[in-house]
């Protein structure tokens, strides 16, 4: 029998970091149109505030990943939207290795809730 020959799939978030990736997803279409626009012709006469710098979010997130990756226990279910489920399955999907979904979704909320511990003890 010959074998069936599968086209290759790009990676289209391969050149990406994590905190582009969550912001791709979170933030609207229209509202990041119209922020793109605003932005194209100024230029700014006092540098925009960054808020406190990050420790890394890519090596955050490996730490993050690594901790969080084998972990035998039972744990305790928590609900998501579909979307959310489905754009998580699409990152695991895509991913250079097998990272199981409960580990990735675990690194990527531990490190959002590291990198803006401040802000949400602020809520």
């Amino acid at each position: 029998m010959a074998k069936i020959k599968k086209p290759e799939i790009g990676n289209p978030l391969a050149g990406m970091g994590l905190d582009e990736i969550v912001r791709n997803i979170t933030a609207p279409e229209k509202a990041a149109v119209e922020i793109n626009k605003e932005t194209a012709g100024e230029t700014p006469d006092t540098p925009r505030k960054t808020g406190k710098s990050r420790r890394g979010g890519m090596k955050a997130f490996e730490e993050n990943l690594a901790r969080y990756t084998g972990v035998n226990e039972q744990g305790i279910a928590i609900w998501l939207p579909k979307e959310v489920k489905k754009k998580l399955e699409l990152i695991r999907v895509n991913a250079s290795r097998n990272i199981p979904l409960r580990s990735l979704a675990s690194a990527i909320i531990m490190t959002y809730i590291a990198e803006n511990e401040d802000k949400l003890n602020s809520l």
